[in-house]
Formats: C-alpha cells, sequence, structure tokens
C-alpha cells in the first residue's frame, strides 16, 4: 500500500537525485549572464556583444548580455560582487572602473579582493572630439577660447569616474583653466548631444570615436595614447601638446570573488583563444582598439598595477567633488 509518508520519501529521495545530478554536470551546463554596467550603444555594450556572441559559440552555451546601469559602472559591478560565484554571472569592466574609480570615490566593494579576474579583451586611449560641425579646429583653438570665456565651454562626460571624466580633468589641468561640465549616464548620451551641438566637446573611447570619424560626423582634435593612434594619425597625440598629457586603458572580464579554478582558466583560455580569430581581429581593428591577450593571471596583476599606478597619481591632483 503507498501512503503518504511513502510518496514524501519518495519525492525528496527525486529532489535530491536531480539536486546532485545537475551538480555533477560540467560548467556551463545553461546560459551565463554577461554584465555590462554601462550604456547600450556604447563602446563597452558593443565590445561585450562580440566577446557574448564568440565565447558563447566556444562555451557551446549563449551569452546573455545584460546592461545594468548606475554610478559609472558601480552599480553593475555591485550586481556582479552579489552574484553567486558558480560562473553563470560574468561580466565586462575597465580598468578606469577597477583601478581608478576606487581613488575618486567611495564604493560598496573592493574592486581587487570581491572580484576574479577573468581575462584581457582590448586595450584602447581616448579621443578627444568636437562636432564636424562645430568651429574648433585644434586643442590650442579649444584651450583659448576656453580661456577668453571661462565657463562658456561645455564638456560632456560620461558619468563621474569615468575615463571620460578623468581625461577632461586632466585637460583642464595641463591648460591650466576649468571647464563647464555635464555628467551623463554613458557615453552614449553624450554623443547624442555632441552631434546635436549641446555641448562642445567631449573625451571619449577610441572605439566610439573612429566610426563616427570615418563618416565625417566628428572632428578629432587629438588623442591620449602615448603615440599619434594608428587610424587617426593626423590628430596629434596629447603628449605632444602637453609633455606628460598620456591616458590609455582597456577593457577586460571578471567576475564575483572565489570563483571556481576550472571555471576562471577555462573562461580564459577561450578569451585568449578568442583574440587570435579573424572575427575579433576585424572587430577591434574596425574600431581603432589594441588587442589585449592576458590570462586571468595576467590581469589580476595589471589591475593591482594600475590601482596603486593611478593612486598614486591622483593623490597628486587638486580635490574634486565625487
Amino acid at each position: 500500500m503507498v501512503t503518504r509518508r511513502t510518496l514524501v520519501k519518495s519525492a525528496l529521495a527525486f529532489t535530491t537525485w536531480r539536486g546532485v545530478a545537475q551538480a555533477q554536470q560540467p560548467w556551463p551546463a545553461r546560459p551565463i549572464r554577461l554584465i555590462c554596467p554601462l550604456s547600450a550603444g556604447g563602446p563597452t555594450d558593443a565590445l561585450a556583444r562580440q566577446v557574448a556572441k564568440q565565447l558563447g559559440t566556444s562555451l557551446g552555451q549563449s551569452l546573455v548580455v545584460e546592461n545594468v546601469l548606475g554610478a559609472a559602472g558601480q552599480v553593475g559591478l555591485d550586481q556582479l560582487r552579489r552574484s553567486p560565484a558558480d560562473g553563470y554571472t560574468i561580466g565586462i569592466s575597465a580598468n578606469t572602473i577597477q583601478a581608478i574609480a576606487p581613488h575618486l570615490r567611495k564604493l560598496p566593494y573592493d574592486t581587487i579582493k570581491d572580484f576574479t579576474a577573468l581575462g584581457g579583451l582590448a586595450g584602447f586611449p581616448y579621443a578627444l572630439m568636437v562636432s564636424a560641425k562645430s568651429p574648433i579646429n585644434s586643442v590650442q583653438d579649444l584651450v583659448a577660447r576656453a580661456k577668453a570665456e571661462p565657463g562658456k565651454l561645455v564638456a560632456g562626460s560620461a558619468g563621474v569616474g569615468t575615463g571620460t571624466e578623468l581625461t577632461i580633468a586632466m585637460l583642464a589641468q595641463h591648460a591650466g583653466l576649468s571647464f563647464n561640465q555635464v555628467n551623463y549616464k554613458g557615453s552614449a548620451p553624450v554623443t547624442q548631444d555632441l552631434l546635436a551641438g549641446n555641448i562642445d566637446f567631449t573625451m571619449d573611447v577610441i572605439s566610439s570615436t573612429v566610426p563616427m570619424w570615418k563618416q565625417g560626423m566628428v572632428k578629432v582634435l587629438a588623442t591620449t595614447g602615448a603615440k599619434r593612434h594608428k587610424v587617426i594619425k593626423d590628430a596629434p597625440a596629447m603628449n605632444e601638446i602637453y609633455p606628460g598629457f598620456e591616458f590609455s586603458a582597456w577593457f577586460a572580464m571578471y567576475g564575483p570573488a572565489d570563483l571556481p579554478a576550472a571555471v576562471t582558466h577555462r573562461i580564459s583560455d577561450e578569451l585568449l583563444a578568442i583574440q587570435k580569430t579573424p572575427e575579433f581581429q576585424a572587430f577591434i581593428e574596425n574600431r581603432g582598439l589594441d588587442a589585449m591577450p592576458a590570462s586571468a593571471e595576467q590581469l589580476a596583476k595589471s589591475t593591482r598595477d594600475e590601482f596603486a599606478k593611478w593612486g598614486a597619481l591622483i593623490a597628486k591632483m587638486p580635490k574634486r567633488e565625487s
């Protein structure tokens, strides 16, 4: 006779068996969430979707990109930090978020201890650009106008603590002036207002700049790498005008802290393999990015090194409101 107690025991046994069977499934056994902490349509989002496409193919599971916006990447990174360390939530970030932002504002997490480095994606400088319709044609012209009419030129920033805000601050410091700065939630709305004539200039990542420059939508006044950019060769490097003005950044992939070593190494190996594919190389080349093959271990070291470097540099900069 089948009793209620027997049915309950059978159900419990089945549930336990199913849980054990699921736990024993090799990773990944289901789709993976990829957090992009910045706006859709921006450079970080474009790279996230390219990596999601290729990494999903390599892993045999789809990667679903989710844009989690707020506080220049802070909200998305906090969600990543609080996600289970099981390999089913990973995220894309940048050195501006992982190594620079902690020195500019108080964060709810430790960017070194609370995340697992997974692998490098791409490196890039920033570009100082104005609309193609702007009467400004050079850095010297922009600075002269800003000094002649203090507070009139409007600079668009992708948000407090972003590389955009930092490079605008660096320009102001080197030129000995200040700008009327407007902070947006991501680079996409900054670009919209630049093209509409609502702001005068911005500093943006090169991958956003190159396509618009090729279409004649913007003028690039300078780039921030150690030397002139490989695509926009006519624009000077900032350090040609202001010696010591150099800023290069990178995108990379992270997971929550304590991610299983097997998952970390699998993702790291797949990202290194993706770097070698013609598809990924064409993607970064078309956007003026540089390849950044870095293993999980190499990325972890780079993050620590950048954190220390920018902490020392920012400590010497004039104090700013966060």
